[in-house]
């Protein structure tokens, strides 16, 4: 064996591992009742994210050649082959952004709701700022989890790439039970589904901003009855849809 080999395999085994790891901290934190789990969750999202990217990268790097020969280019880590270079690639990276916001809006039209924007509440630019960054930390963290690390170190190590691209969504959607309830589950998975098809047609970026924009969205609005809708009173219900502190 050689050291190159010895080397990929246990960046593969890493960012494998953090991959699975990230899979249990919802459910540890729902375990063990942990306070202020939401941030403790965006937090080790983030951090198990960097883990998992820097193992992705060293584990699929191309060997070196014999001297005086070129080594091989890598493609661009994140990029499919075939959105690789494209002139539309801008295009789908905005197109994911626009579907992952109207995801919720059409769910919501669809149990016969409408979303409605939140009144800003107490807090401080600071707090608004933080709240900012974790928002985007996670999405970014989970898009590189289970979007680009899970699926590519799977493929390394000799799985069919449709099943890696499988369990990772299965997985992703097993994240959100601890949470937002098992209710919760379909609307998780056509979540998936959309972020999945963002990262196979415009790659990581693109998943990012289309998960980005659709956490933002939960986050600014709550879904009201329609007949609620210009009514002064109550905003009603919140219909069966993640919380806008679920973990998205």
């Amino acid at each position: 064996m050689t050291l190159r080999l010895t080397t990929g395999t246990a960046a593969d085994l890493l960012a494998v591992g953090a991959v699975a790891t990230h899979a249990a901290v919802p459910w540890l934190l729902r375990l063990g009742r942990s306070p202020n789990g939401l941030r403790r969750y965006d937090r080790a999202t983030m951090l198990l994210a960097l883990c998992a990217l820097a193992a992705a990268v060293a584990g699929t790097a191309p060997p070196a050649g014999p001297p005086g020969q070129a080594t091989p280019t890598p493609g661009t880590l994140g990029s499919p082959p075939l959105a690789a270079g494209l002139p539309w690639g801008p295009a789908v990276a905005l197109a994911a952004a626009v579907t992952g916001a109207a995801l919720p809006w059409a769910a919501a039209r669809c149990g016969g709701r409408v979303l409605r924007r939140h009144t800003a509440g107490p807090g401080t630019a600071r707090n608004r700022a933080v709240n900012a960054a974790h928002l985007t930390g996670c999405a970014v963290g989970e898009e590189v989890l289970w979007r680009l690390a899970g699926p590519l170190t799977l493929a390394a190590m000799g799985a069919p790439p449709v099943l890696a691209v499988a369990l990772c969504l299965t997985g992703f959607c097993l994240l959100h039970p601890p949470q937002s309830g098992w209710r919760s589950l379909p609307y998780v998975a056509v979540a998936a589904v959309l972020f999945t098809a963002a990262a196979a047609l415009g790659g990581v970026l693109a998943a990012s901003l289309a998960h980005i924009a659709h956490n933002t969205v939960l986050v600014c609005c709550t879904a009201v009855p329609r007949k609620e809708v210009g009514s002064k009173g109550s905003v009603g219900e919140v219909p069966r849809l993640p919380a806008p502190t679920a973990w998205d």
